[in-house]
């Protein structure tokens, strides 16, 4: 219960920016609620005065006051319907913003061990489970609970003799929804995981849908596919299971109170405690205050699911990010950079063996050396603790003499420019895409740095010149136009020192001619590490390292 309300806090901390829309939405819902008891109250004198004393004043007033009311609360259901939805609306918007944001800063080591999918599912099913909750289900709880307190205040203030039965059923109903809430938190939380699990492997099915085609995976795939499709259905259906039993069981509970209370109310008016027109008033807003408690009852799934999305959420909010975002731009690039790697070992986690075993060598400012060497040896290690994305067990990397781990991110990493065998573009234009490395470069800044990448003959000659859109990971150009938009990518950024992984290696020769050219260029003036596979490099290098199991080798 103390997490409960701890997550509540916190969602209700999200729409605090729109507090003045949300206090709108409350007194036109408490608007609403007030009107609810004046409906069955003016039962009492439509029968008594109008039907049975045919009074003629009654006649006229009683049907215009009823008239009134559904006008008054027809308005006010309006007005507390727009103004909710409105701050639902904006809070779950900034709410998955905040998601976007924070999965963008978290550490890579956050990213590499989260489950397939989880973090693509939490867009795209945790938000929109908060956003249901929160969208439908704060509006249904304050209405609601204004509704029944108002009919419940009639109800007694008519009868209280009767009225003591729904105080014995109360705690019977809210016994039933006590126990459903608990399953139901549950069994969401088990969704959740499977449908990050189908999530993900939709995702890398999609990705890989060519090596799929080409080695006949589809029947593995197709059956991985069907057995999450079943547990995911599985744990859906537990969810409704429990759902539709707790709806009943309130409905069967209202029922056995009605009975009795009727059984009280014909013993009352037999005895001429209580007139035609009050017993039938009394029935009516007993009728009425179901509807509200049925709805709360049935919302309380949904409150279940956007809760254990929400914490789901707000896990990932509670844990360290990287401190790069808005500081990137910030830090100056250094004129000449040298790049020292001293005594470093790295070990995966559940590892046999280090990655990296007490790796040291020295690039100095504007030098190109190749580290080459088999799979395996830990090249790739190597460019992701030099980038930031693995903090090294033991030693230190150092630019210029000054370890990284006295720098902020955000100035390690304007030092570095990285071009490697896979090239990520995004579905935008060539070029925002290339301005994607320093996004104030001017349009004559842009193209100078395709000129240099040798990308500005192709680019030309596309439809739209720089304004084509590239399509999703740049899918409308050829593996080496992609990678000479990554070269001009990396130019615009001008950092001093450039990591080349494997750039040509899944290039035609007619594309790794092109590809060279350009990268020629950008190395030029600054500190290069070039990671191959084999021992000879296409690119002119000043010296070579060999790395083999993760150890230097002479």
């Amino acid at each position: 219960m103390k997490g409960d309300m701890r997550t509540y806090g916190r969602l209700i901390r999200e729409a605090l920016p729109y507090w003045k829309i949300a206090l709108l939405a409350m007194l036109s819902m408490a608007a609403t609620a007030a009107m609810e008891p004046m409906l069955p109250a003016l039962m009492a004198p439509l029968i008594d005065e109008s039907l049975i004393d045919k009074d003629p004043n009654a006649l006229i007033q009683i049907p215009l006051l009823i008239v009134a009311v559904f006008v008054f609360k027809g308005i006010s259901e309006y007005v507390a319907s727009v103004s909710s939805q409105y701050v639902a609306n904006r809070t779950v918007a900034d709410i998955r913003s905040e998601v976007f944001a924070v999965q963008l800063d978290l550490p890579m080591t956050d990213h590499d061990a989260e489950e397939g999918g989880r973090l693509l599912s939490r867009i795209t099913y945790d938000v929109a489970q908060v956003g249901e909750a929160v969208s439908t289900a704060w509006m249904v709880i304050i209405k609601d609970t204004l509704m029944i307190l108002g009919l419940l205040g009639f109800l007694i203030y008519t009868s209280w003799q009767m009225s003591l039965a729904l105080l014995v059923a109360a705690p019977v109903v809210s016994f039933v929804v006590k126990k459903a809430s608990v399953k139901m938190r549950r069994s969401n939380q088990d969704l959740q995981t499977w449908t990050g699990r189908l999530t993900g492997l939709i995702e890398e099915s999609l990705l890989a849908v060519k090596d799929i085609k080409i080695f006949g995976g589809h029947d593995n795939q197709q059956e991985r596919f069907d057995d999450i499709n079943k547990r995911l259905r599985h744990e859906q259906m537990r969810v409704i299971k429990i759902q539709s039993l707790n709806v009943p069981l309130v409905q069967i509970l209202a029922a056995i109170t009605i009975g009795i209370v009727i059984l009280i109310g014909t013993q009352m008016s037999a005895r001429d405690l209580l007139s035609p027109g009050e017993f039938v008033a009394y029935i009516t807003a007993m009728g009425m205050i179901f509807d509200p408690v049925r709805r709360l009852t049935g919302v309380n799934a949904t409150i279940q699911r956007g809760l254990a999305a929400a914490e789901s959420i707000y896990e990932i909010f509670d844990q360290t990010l990287d401190n790069q975002r808005g500081h990137s731009r910030s830090h100056e690039a250094l004129p000449k950079a040298s790049l020292a790697i001293r005594d470093v070992t790295y070990s995966y986690p559940n590892a046999e063996s280090p990655a990296l075993d007490s790796v040291s060598f020295d690039v100095r400012p504007g030098e190109s050396v190749a580290l080459v060497g088999p799979s395996g040896s830990g090249k790739s290690s190597l460019i992701a603790l030099i980038a930031g994305f693995l903090d090294p067990n033991d030693g230190q990397i150092c630019i210029n003499d000054e370890p990284l781990t006295q720098w902020p991110l955000a100035k390690r990493r304007r030092q570095l420019s990285l071009v490697g065998q896979q090239v990520n573009l995004f579905d935008a234009s060539v070029a925002d895409n290339i301005r994607f490395g320093w996004p104030d470069a001017t349009d004559e800044e842009v193209r100078e740095a395709a000129r240099q990448a040798h990308a500005l003959e192709f680019i030309e000659a596309l439809p739209d010149g720089f304004n084509t859109q590239i399509g999703p990971f740049g899918n409308r150009l050829s593996g080496g136009q992609r990678q000479r938009i990554a070269i001009a990518r990396a130019f615009i950024k001008d950092a001093p020192i450039l990591l080349l992984d494997e750039p040509t290696s899944a290039l035609d020769h007619k594309s790794r001619e092109e590809v060279l050219k350009g990268l020629e260029n950008l190395k030029a003036n600054r500190t290069t590490l070039i990671i191959s596979h084999q021992p000879e490099s296409l690119l002119s290098i000043d010296r070579t390292i060999h790395l083999i199991g993760g150890k230097l080798s002479n």
